[in-house]
This record gives structure tokens, C-alpha cells and sequence, in this order.
């Protein structure tokens, strides 16, 4: 799949044009005379693409302009559009409406009277089956023109047998993520997560709903500030402390309503005996989600009579009320009659995809449950779905709901031994650890000798962008089955799906998710005495406590990385390892020569020929000499991780060779050569999708202006570079574009606002352990109280920033503007 807003082929497209249009496949096929699993088809690319008269009706009912029909039709043909097709930026994520939904008019039209204006949330509640999602869809597409900013969906999970429930922190990710923040910008604390995506739905009309929600600590976190938003919940239990405006309680469908939806399900032609459709509605317990399963039996066997269904499902309910442990027997029983007629094959299929960890999974997937062919996997899948057993959403990704997940597992171990079912999930852990690895190798290229040869190999036809939007979109299964592994003593598969998607992780700052995955797999490296995967699980962990700002921690973990890797002679693992420890002495979370250890790392890697190793040394080699003011030294190695970059594909590293090479220019007085560097490094990071490093290069931008005596054209690069991080929560380029804000007003002689740009950065300083950050604020204020004729608190703040180095046992900061001599020399001007 592509980017988002980007859809790359004709099924992307169709799928996101009809989903703008708040239209089922099945409502599209019934309006364009086409059947509805061919429009699945199309939109999974299984099929062939449509043409002519089909294609033509498609386009009117979706409302499409001359230009978007002109598009489709080329992209139907095979033909690639003339532009990226853009659509509209705002999310629709309700899932489609469910087939034939039937009733709950007064619910509806109770639930659409408490969403008015200043109203927020409104939590819907009722027992399992009961159609609680369904209901909460079919509102969220009544009201979705009364909000206009689009509409967010989360599943919670809070009541799934094989899916760990949704946390705050993940669902905040999710939600952000759909507003357009990229996930390398998303916040680490959960709390400044809830804040940020208050700030972003502050003043915007969205409506979110929130499915399955367990408890009220999940959803607590999501809620908007203001009262623009509609929230809807959806929860098996009173959620006792939700702070709601309404409460809708879901029963059972009344008896006219199971039956109209039953006969509209089964396509039941004539008139049915009214008392044999009583009867099979009441044996469902007139649960939508069992009425909808029992039709599908009976639609599928032709020669049946609805008494004969009947009869089944009364002989399925009994043996079910025998169990005496199942609270919802009309569905038990209607899955139980739908299992009974299917063939072995489908039934073994059925309880295999019960066992998946994970919110959903696609025919690759299941072939590998199954260990079958792909043909025979995309087939059972239709098949079960056709039955109602699976629903699928988007093409090609099915899912099962949480009663028909519970009833497929206890079927698995009644009928399949434990050896079978742990072999099963061992071939699908394999084939998310090949297909993993296959997309980590078009992502990451140069990630390639940190991660482990996979079981298997495979080779999508992907681009980059395709590959990494395969990692996104299939992280929760792949989190979900490390859990299942660790939990079944599959302690391998867990140690190499972190090693895997480790840097996918990072990159896409899913910081959270990372800490989970690298705990799970040093404790199964340390179960199989594995000590170079040990070494490396501690390496990764101690990557994830600095970017948790937790820079003790994580100066222990490289140093138990590091020891294990010298006795094991592990070269790569210890370069990575004497880097990361090296870094560390900035933040005075480690006691060592970093000259040593840098210099030792660049050594072992030019011996291994380990060109990733070798760019990171070259990186922070440079960073070190430029803090030192050897700024031709750092220029040099600059360049070279810049080539070293663009040779094995590292596109994020190339932006921050070319930014440190700006930067050191700059600091040699070659200012057009710096501005040059910074302004490539915006093109190559607005080209890539890296937005901190276009953050970074514009800061620096705006640096080098301001130092060449433009500090007016720097405010505007500051003013810019603060909108965007505080759009996307981005706290350390607030902090650089509050200090440079605060410097170009001292430039500009206006002391009283930056005074105030000091202050506020000072406050995002005092969040986090870096204390060179808070020499800089203290440097910015001094001179700004000087602008103002404050002599005396001026002095206060150049003499704390004194003893701030002092503290830090050095003469300068990474800042060329704050060092030792010159605060000396402002106190000696202001009469010390």
C-alpha cells in the first residue's frame, strides 16, 4: 500500500473514493448492478479491472468530478496518472455498515438527538453479539455530515480473547497518526500524547468513535477538551466514572426486527412459516451477530427448508445449554450449526485462524497457519466470510469477531492436539519474521548485517514506501505474535522479530511497543543462553531508554552490551555498543573517554568492512569535534558519512550529514556554503518524509540567516519551524526555535519578548536532563536583560550559566553562541 492520502493503484483508489462516499461494497454493488464480491475483488487486485459501461456507472454513483473519473479510468487501463492523486485530508475510518442492518430506529434517533452541539460523549452499552459496533457505524454514518473533519475509529479490544487490549498510549499513537503527525514525532509520555491530540482536535469537528472499550482507564486519555468533537463508546459494561452526556442501552432485537433482518440475510423467497421463523429468531436469542451466521447456513444449502434449520439449531442449542458456561447460547449455537456443515478442511481452517494473535490477517498469513498454498487459504477465507465467520476490512485483511474468535479457539483445542496448534503458530511467526525481513531490507537496506537471516526467503514487488507502509500497517500482529511466542516458549521467533523490526520501531518513534519487544527478547535470549542475542537485545533496550530520555538506564544497558560483546567477540554489536556508550557522556550518564571509543569503533568497523558501523562513527565523530570547535575536522567526516549515506541508502542519515556539514561550515564562516547544505537538507527531507530532519535543517536555516545579519528573515524561519513542532508535539525543536526566536529579538534590540521566548524554552528545558540546554537559556536571558539596561539580572543569569559548565565539567556547549569565554566576557562589559 502506499503513503496515506496517496493511493497507488486502481483497487487503493476505488476503495478510497467509495469510503469517501460513505459506501459498502455491498451498497455500491447493489447500486451499480454489480456484485459486491467482485468490487472486493477489484479493490484487492485478485481480479481483473473493470472497463467500459461498469466503470462509467461506478464513477456517477460515487459522485466522481471529470478529472477523478479521467484519473480512474487511466488507472483502470494500467496507465500511471498524470499526478499523485491526492485525496481529501481528512480521516474516514468507520469500518463499512453492516450487511442488511435492520431496526434500532429509536435508538438511533436517541442517540442522533443527544449529539448535538456542546454535547460529547455518548457511551453505548449492551451485551456481546448484540450489534453494539454495528449500531455505533451505522450513527457514526448518519452524523458524518454534520462533521465535516472527517471521522477516526478505534478498535480497543477490550474484551478479545487472542488480541491484547488497546492502552492509551497505543490508541493515542493511532488517533495522532491518522491527523497527519508522523510517528517519529509523537511524544514518549503518554500524558503529553493525550495533550497533543487534544490540541490537535481542539476547534475541529470530528467525530471518534471508540469500539469495545473494557474499562474506563483505556478511553480516558481520548477524550477531546472541547465539547466540537462526538465521541461514541462501545462497551459490554457500564463503564462506571466515564464522564458521559448519554447512555444508550442495546437489548435484543424485538421479534419483527430479528425476523425482517434474518429473512433479509437469508434471501428467504416467500413467505416463511411465521412460527418456524419465530422459533429460529429465539433460538438465536435475536443477536443480530447469530441471526446473520444462521442465514448464512441456510442461504448456502439450497436444498434446505427453513425447517430444517430449525431443527439443527435446536439440537445445537441444547448441547450448548448442556456446557452451562456460555452466556450468549443463541450464537454459540448457530456458530456451533455453521462449523457442524462445514467440510474438514474449512473447519481446520477455521480453528487455525482462531489462534492468530493479532487484530487481523490476510491469505499470506493464513496460508502459513494453514501450511497450505496460497489458493487454498484465499479460498477457505472467502469461504468462512461468505458464512459470516470472518468479516474483511480493508480487501484482503480479515478478522473475526470477539464471540467467534472465542468459539473457533475452544474448537481448537477439542479438536486439534497442542502440538498441531503450536506448529501452526510457529509457521505463521515464521512468515511475519520472512516477510518482516524482506521489507526491512527495502525500508532499511542498511540495517541489513544487524538483523538476522530469516527462516525463509521472500522477494515482494515493493517500493520503499510500500514496504514501510507493510511494517505500519501489520506491527500490531507482529507485536501480538512475539507475546504469543513468549507465552508459548517460542523464545527463537521472539528474539529474532525484535532484532527484525527493531530500527522500525525507533524510526517510527513507537517507543512504547519497542520497550515491550526488546523486554520479551532478552528474557528469551537469557532462557536459551543465547549471548550474542543477549548482547543485542541490550543494545537495542538501551537505544529505547534514551529515547525514553532515561539516559542512566540506558548507559547501563550499552555497558552490558559492550561487556558481552568483547568476551564474545561480537564486532558488530560492540561497535554499536562503544558508539551509543560514547554518546552518552554528553547527557553525564557515563563515565568514559568517548575519544577512546569512538575511535575504537571506527577502527573495528573499517576491519569488518561494516559500513553501517562506519557512518555512525563518522556521524558522531563529527558531532564530537564540532562541540570541540574543530569544525574543519568535523566538516571532513561529515562528508564522508554523507557518501557513506547515500551509499547504502540511508536517506535519513544523509539529511543529518548534510545539516552537520552546514552547521560546521557555518561555524568556519562559510555561510553560503551552510545555507546551501541546510536548504538541500529540507529538499531531501520534505522528499523523503522526514519530517524532524526538515525540522532540523530549517532551525539551522534560520541560524545561518540570522548570523549573516539577517535576523528579521530569521524570525519568519523560526516562527515557521515552531508551528510545525508544536503541530506535531515535537518538545526539543520548540525548545531550538524558542532560543532562536529569543536570539533574533535580542538581535532586533526588542528585550521584552525575548525575554519571554526564554522563558518558555527554559520551561521545555526543565522537562528533560540535558543541562546544556538550560547554559543556553541562561545565556539567552542574560543578554536579552541586558538589551533591556537590567545589568543585574543579566549578571545572575550569565553567572548561573557559568556554573551550570562548571557542573558539566566543560567550556562550551554544542552552541557555538554559548561557551566559557564568551560569558566571561559579557560579565567582565557589565562591570563584574
Amino acid at each position: 500500500m502506499s503513503g496515506p492520502g496517496r493511493p497507488s493503484n486502481f483497487g487503493e483508489l476505488l476503495r478510497a473514493w467509495r469510503e469517501r462516499a460513505l459506501l459498502t461494497q455491498e451498497e455500491l454493488g447493489r447500486r451499480a448492478g454489480l456484485d459486491p464480491r467482485t468490487l472486493r475483488r477489484w479493490e484487492s487486485g485478485a481480479s481483473a479491472r473493470p472497463h467500459g459501461s461498469s466503470l462509467r456507472r461506478v464513477a456517477e454513483i460515487l459522485e466522481l468530478d471529470a478529472d477523478e473519473a479521467t484519473v480512474l479510468a487511466a488507472v483502470a487501463r494500467g496507465a500511471v496518472p498524470p499526478a499523485p492523486v491526492v485525496l481529501p485530508d481528512r480521516p474516514h475510518q468507520l469500518p463499512p455498515a453492516a450487511s442488511h442492518f435492520v431496526g434500532r430506529g429509536e435508538e438511533l434517533a436517541e442517540l442522533l438527538a443527544h449529539a448535538a452541539p456542546g454535547r460529547s460523549v455518548i457511551a453505548v452499552e449492551g451485551m456481546a453479539g448484540v450489534g453494539k459496533t454495528a449500531f455505533a457505524v451505522q450513527a457514526g454514518r448518519l452524523l458524518a455530515a454534520d462533521f465535516p473533519d472527517g471521522q477516526l475509529f478505534v478498535d480497543l479490544h477490550g474484551f478479545s480473547d487472542r488480541t491484547r487490549p488497546v492502552g492509551p498510549a497505543e490508541a493515542l499513537a493511532r488517533l495522532i497518526r491518522a491527523l497527519n503527525v508522523p510517528s517519529d514525532e509523537l511524544p514518549v509520555d503518554v500524558e503529553e500524547c493525550a495533550g497533543l491530540f487534544r490540541s490537535l482536535v481542539a476547534g475541529r469537528r470530528l467525530l471518534l468513535v471508540y469500539d469495545n472499550v473494557g474499562t474506563v482507564d483505556q478511553v480516558a486519555p481520548l477524550l477531546p477538551a472541547t465539547g466540537a468533537c462526538q465521541v461514541i463508546t462501545t462497551s459490554r459494561h457500564t463503564l462506571a466514572g466515564l464522564n458521559r452526556d448519554a447512555t444508550l442501552r442495546l437489548d435484543i432485537l424485538s421479534r419483527s426486527e430479528a425476523a425482517e433482518l434474518f429473512v433479509r440475510a437469508s434471501e428467504t423467497t416467500g413467505a416463511p412459516d411465521s412460527a418456524l421463523l419465530t422459533e429460529a429468531v429465539e433460538l438465536c436469542g435475536r443477536l443480530p451477530l447469530a441471526l446473520r451466521i444462521a442465514a448464512a447456513r441456510l442461504r448456502s444449502r439450497p436444498s434446505w427448508r427453513l425447517a430444517d434449520l430449525v431443527g439443527r439449531l435446536r439440537e445445537q442449542r441444547a448441547a450448548v445449554l448442556d456446557r452451562q458456561d456460555d452466556q450468549t447460547p443463541g450464537v454459540s449455537a448457530a456458530l456451533d450449526l455453521s462449523y457442524a456443515a462445514l467440510d474438514e478442511a474449512t473447519r481446520r481452517a477455521y480453528r487455525l485462524v482462531g489462534l492468530a494473535p493479532g487484530p487481523d490477517l490476510d491469505a499470506a498469513a493464513a496460508a502459513a497457519l494453514l501450511g497450505s498454498g496460497l489458493g487454498t487459504a484465499d479460498a477457505a477465507l472467502e469461504n468462512l466470510q461468505d458464512l459470516h465467520l470472518l468479516d474483511e476490512d480493508p480487501p484482503g485483511r480479515y478478522r473475526l469477531h470477539d464471540l467467534t474468535r472465542t468459539h473457533a479457539a475452544r474448537r481448537g483445542r477439542a479438536d486439534d492436539t497442542a502440538v498441531e496448534r503450536t506448529a501452526a503458530l510457529t509457521r505463521l511467526l515464521q512468515h511475519h519474521c520472512a516477510w518482516a525481513s524482506a521489507a526491512m531490507d527495502l525500508a532499511h537496506p542498511y540495517t541489513r548485517s544487524r538483523r538476522p537471516v530469516p527462516p525463509y526467503a521472500v522477494s515482494p514487488s515493493w517500493t520503499a514506501e510500500q514496504a514501510t507502509s507493510w511494517l505500519d500497517d501489520r506491527l500490531p500482529n507482529l507485536l501480538a505474535g512475539a507475546r504469543t511466542a513468549a507465552e508459548l516458549g517460542l523464545h527463537r521467533q521472539v528474539v529474532d522479530l525484535a532484532a527484525i523490526v527493531q530500527r522500525q520501531l525507533i524510526m517510527r518513534h513507537r517507543i512504547a511497543e519497542a520497550d515491550v519487544l526488546n523486554r520479551l527478547a532478552l528474557r528469551a535470549a537469557e532462557v536459551l543462553g543465547d549471548r550474542a542475542a543477549a548482547a543485542g537485545a541490550h543494545r537495542d533496550l538501551g537505544r529505547v531508554r534514551r529515547h525514553q530520555l532515561d539516559f542512566g538506564a540506558a548507559a547501563r544497558q550499552f555497558e552490558d552490551a559492550l561487556s558481552l560483546a568483547v568476551a564474545e567477540r561480537l564486532t558488530l554489536v560492540e561497535i554499536d555498543a562503544r558508539i551509543e556508550l560514547a554518546s552518552m557522556v554528553q547527557y553525564g550518564a557515563a563515565a568514559v573517554d568517548p575519544d577512546e571509543h569512538f575511535t575504537r569503533a571506527l577502527r573495528l568497523a573499517e576491519e569488518a568492512g561494516d559500513e553501517l558501523g562506519l557512518l555512525e562513527s563518522h556521524y558522531l565523530i563529527a558531532h564530537a569535534r564540532l562541540g570541540r570547535g574543530a569544525y574543519r575536522s568535523a566538516a571532513d567526516h561529515f562528508d564522508q558519512t554523507l557518501t557513506l549515506a547515500g551509499r547504502v541508502g540511508h536517506r535519513s542519515g544523509q539529511v543529518d550529514a548534510l545539516i552537520g556539514r552546514g552547521r560546521a561550515e557555518a561555524r568556519l564562516g562559510l555561510l553560503d556554503s551552510a545555507v546551501d547544505a541546510f536548504r538541500r537538507a529540507v529538499v531531501l527531507a520534505r522528499r523523503e518524509d522526514l519530517p524532524v530532519g526538515e525540522l532540523a535543517a530549517l532551525a539551522s536555516l534560520a541560524d545561518a540567516v540570522r548570523r549573516s545579519g539577517d535576523p528579521s528573515s530569521a524570525l519568519d524561519c523560526y516562527r515557521d519551524a515552531l508551528a510545525v513542532a508544536q503541530r506535531t508535539g515535537n518538545q526539543n525543536w520548540q525548545y531550538e526555535s524558542l532560543l532562536g526566536l529569543g536570539r533574533a529579538c535580542v538581535d532586533l534590540g526588542a528585550g521584552g519578548p525575548a525575554v519571554e521566548h526564554f522563558r518558555q524554552a527554559r520551561r521545555l528545558a526543565e522537562r528533560v536532563p540535558v543541562r546544556a540546554d538550560l547554559v543556553r537559556v541562561e545565556d539567552g536571558l542574560g543578554d536579552a536583560c541586558a538589551v533591556l539596561g537590567d545589568r543585574t539580572p543579566a549578571r545572575r543569569h550569565w553567572r548561573a550559566a557559568l556554573a551550570l559548565l562548571t557542573d558539566l565539567g566543560v567550556d562550551h556547549t554544542d552552541d557555538p553562541e554559548t561557551n566559557r569565554e564568551s560569558l566571561t566576557g559579557k560579565l567582565a562589559a557589565a562591570g563584574s
